[in-house]
């Protein structure tokens, strides 16, 4: 302990003697440290903590297992109504369990936006720990009975954006599909419960009401609802869970075939099926990313420090030459980095404490998730902060005491000696210079997907594609939607009308497929788009092999189109034309055309693998695309009144296809901001770390540079000759770091692969492009300090000793 104080002090008398050096290291790791753990507290407040605040220890989310030959349907490990209610009314271990489902609902009337709404049983504001709204009541227990009551709870971030804080917003009305419901309440601003959407929260018991269709609250064989409790005082998730599963297999005996046993999770995404496997990628990808950003912050400081022990070596000599032993070296080293890291963590701190809040402004509609820093947090904090520290001071001691004592002793420089190279400094130029290249990369790869999302294929003329988010109160006949089109067809200027929807639940529905008679090998996931006859010749996606959909000749099987990309991955050669496909579902298809597709949207993915089938006899919803000559303004006003004329009732909100992509791209461009921060501190931390290194190897080659100049060097060959020194760590450095991007453009290949984000991450044009901007901006760094060289004046750098 005494040796340590007398290293603490030393390392503070140092720091003191160099405050500019050192500030600068304590900038830089602060920064480094200080974003990994704010990004780490928002990942682990999506992904690994409970999302509730209040007493997150006695939170638990059920969830089933199903097995048998009667699985019921669901989208996801859910409870039927009916077994819920008998969970909720048996078990002894659980003091609430609620009940709660997502829905896409239509706030307004006479809007087509629609509004992520949750169905919820009473217990749910109790299991998420409010215990005081900010306005108003929950609901009672009557209005969750069937046939449930007409009332509805906003949230704070609801009642204040879109009513403008009334305050006398209790009883108002509110319309949801059509439907008019009373607001009885308002919760306080960062609820838990904010799970989805903007904050609207309706009875479970409603469904049947606000749900086209078949309802799934008074079907048994429909497991639709996610269930969460609270255990009692004294009970174990291990006892609630094991008591859950034997409630459940008595209700197996009213669904003969069926066997459920039943797990219990703190509430955690990253215990979701559906979310582990993305979640898999996503935390690696991320905090990679920004674990990137401080190896980066570590190579600077430990550049600066590398400079600092050349400067210090005689110093280092005597210390050994008088029997300090080398570990004991170390040790003081060491100290001096640790303190440093230390001194930036307040700075680390508060930046991290910072990040939560910036996600929150970034994504102002996502759900409310506990990310603001905790022990753990802080805990991976200390932790980053000691391993930068050592990290950034270790390789400095090690190369202080690799130096032969002699030429130390008599004040010899080795590195003026060896031409300026040093092969700690080049290794770490190149790591930073890879480690840049890879997070540049990134950026320009968002920033393509982001302009393919604001600018489609030219050939189909988005602006001139109007389209309308139709949905009618009630499930229209096939007649209906004939009639539609038809008058769509009259007004002027239109020259097409088509209908699409998504063919099941979004995206992550989308169901694998398989090639009929060819194996396993050729099962893959195809996203279904529904579409009118007309659609691909109202978007003008050519028809490639074989014809669109014709009733007449396509009654005997379900027909499917499928892209060009889908055919060449199930058809190298031959045709697609003819052959019949298998989905995990039970339905078959026969192919009947291949259609030009280089991304579509319509089924919520931006992937050219896709797959098209004719629409229902009685569609229920879905977009109008109609495509059209002349001004979109004067369209848009006779689309509204068909539809108002047709179905006073029905919601449509027409815009063209141009000003729809753009929208998606405004909500992209967040992603991208921040992605794009990160590329950008990258390489402002590695041309610094460059232009370091180059200024301090001339610094130290003063001497030698004067004596080649006295002899005859030109200017150019001065030039040439410093730039050599960082030309070849950035060469090597740029071929790591494609090598890097192998698996990071795996990742991102996975994480974005149902999103409607077209990442094209085997295009090479964004790293062809990186590379020579890298490679330039490193070039032009190095210059800097040439060109400064190159002046030197012989007379001058001849007496510099």
């Amino acid at each position: 302990m005494d040796a340590l104080a007398h290293d603490l002090r030393f390392a503070l008398r140092l720091i003191r003697k160099s405050p500019t050096l050192s500030l600068a290291t304590i900038i830089t790791l602060a920064l480094g440290i200080g974003l990994n753990a704010g990004v780490f507290s928002v990942l682990s407040g999506l992904l690994l903590r409970p999302r509730v605040t209040m007493d997150p220890e006695s939170f638990v989310h059920l969830q089933p297992a199903y097995s048998g030959a009667r699985v019921p349907v669901h989208e996801s490990p859910a409870f039927s109504t009916r077994d819920y209610v008998a969970l909720r009314d048996r078990t002894s271990t659980l003091r609430t369990l609620a009940a709660w489902t997502v829905r896409s609902i239509r706030m307004g009337k006479g809007s087509a936006s629609t509004e992520l709404t949750l169905l919820v049983s009473c217990d749910f504001f109790d299991a998420y720990g409010l215990d005081r709204l900010e306005r108003g009541r929950t609901f009672r227990s009557e209005e969750c009975s069937p046939p449930g009551a007409a009332v509805a709870v906003i949230s704070d971030e609801l009642w204040r954006r879109q009513f403008g804080g009334d305050p006398d917003i209790l009883e108002k009305p509110l319309v949801l599909n059509g439907q008019l419901f009373t607001i009885v309440g308002v919760t306080p601003p960062a609820f838990p419960g904010r799970l989805r959407g903007g904050g609207v929260w309706i009875p479970y018991s409603v469904e049947p009401m606000v749900t086209r269709g078949a309802s799934a609250f008074d079907d048994p064989s429909t497991a639709w609802l996610w269930v969460d409790g609270r255990l009692k005082p004294r009970v174990s998730i291990a006892a609630a869970a094991s008591e859950l599963s034997v409630l459940m297999r008595q209700q197996d005996s009213l669904s003969p075939g069926r066997l459920t046993a039943v797990a219990l999770t703190n509430g955690a995404l990253i215990h979701d099926p559906s979310v582990r496997p993305v979640a898999m990628f996503v935390m690696p990808l991320i905090l990679g990313s920004v674990g990137l950003v401080l190896l980066i912050a570590c190579g600077n400081v430990t550049l600066l420090l590398l400079s600092r022990a050349v400067a210090r070596q005689r110093e280092i000599a005597t210390r050994l030459a008088i029997g300090c032993s080398r570990a004991r070296l170390v040790r003081m080293l060491l100290t001096e980095s640790v303190l440093l890291a230390v001194a930036g963590m307040p700075a680390s701190v508060w930046l991290a404490w910072q990040m939560p809040g910036a996600m929150r402004r970034a994504f102002p509609m996502m759900p409310y998730y506990p990310m603001d820093p905790d022990l753990i947090v802080l805990s991976y904090l200390a932790v980053a902060s000691l391993a930068a520290g050592v990290a950034a001071g270790l390789a400095p001691a090690l190369e202080s005491l690799r130096q032969r004592l002699t030429p130390m002793l008599a004040g010899q420089d080795p590195l003026s000696r060896s031409g300026g190279r040093s092969r700690m400094r080049d290794t770490l130029i190149a790591a930073q210079i890879g480690m840049t290249l890879v997070l540049l990369a990134g950026t320009a790869i968002f920033l393509r997907a982001q302009r393919a999302i604001a600018l489609r294929d030219p050939s189909v003329d988005a602006a001139h594609v109007m389209i309308a988010a139709y949905q009618p109160p009630r499930a229209p006949s096939a007649a209906f939607m004939a009639a539609i089109s038809m008058r769509m067809a009259a007004l002027p200027g239109v020259r097409s009308v088509a209908y699409a929807a998504a063919a099941g639940d979004g995206p992550s529905a989308a169901p694998f497929i398989a090639v009929e008679g060819r194996g396993s090998e050729t099962r893959r996931r195809v996203p279904l788009s529904v579409v009118s006859p007309s659609y691909f010749e109202t978007m003008r996606q050519p028809i490639l092999q074989g014809h669109g959909f014709n009733p007449a000749a396509d009654s005997s099987m379900r027909p499917l189109v499928i892209s060009d990309a889908l055919a060449r991955v199930w058809w190298q050669d031959g045709t697609a034309i003819g052959a019949r496909v298998a989905a995990d579902d039970g339905r078959r298809f026969e192919i009947v055309g291949v259609v030009h597709a280089d991304a579509v949207f319509t089924a919520g993915t931006a992937d050219a693998i896709q797959g098209f089938v004719p629409p229902p006899a009685s569609p229920s919803s879905g977009v109008l695309f109609l495509r059209f000559d002349g001004d979109a303004g004067t369209l848009q006003s006779a689309v509204r009144g068909v539809l108002r004329d047709m179905t006073p009732d029905a919601v449509a909100v027409p815009t063209t296809l141009a000003a729809a992509d753009a929208g998606i791209a405004s909500k992209f461009m967040p992603l991208v901001r921040m992605v794009g921060v990160l590329g950008a501190t990258a390489i402002v931390l590695a041309l610094v770390g460059v232009y370091g290194v180059v200024s301090f190897a001339v610094g130290r080659r003063t001497r030698e540079i004067g004596i080649r100049i006295a002899l005859g060097a030109t200017r150019a060959d001065i030039i040439r000759s410093v730039v050599s020194t960082g030309a070849p760590s950035i060469a090597v450095g740029i071929g790591g770091g494609l090598l890097l991007l192998v698996p990071a453009a795996i990742a991102l290949t996975r994480v974005f692969q149902y999103t409607p984000v077209p990442l094209r991450v085997a295009d090479p044009l964004p790293y062809a492009f990186v590379v020579v901007m890298l490679a330039m901006v490193a070039l032009m760094t190095m210059l800097v300090p040439a060109g400064r060289a190159a002046a030197i004046e012989p007379s001058v750098a001849l007496r510099s000793e």
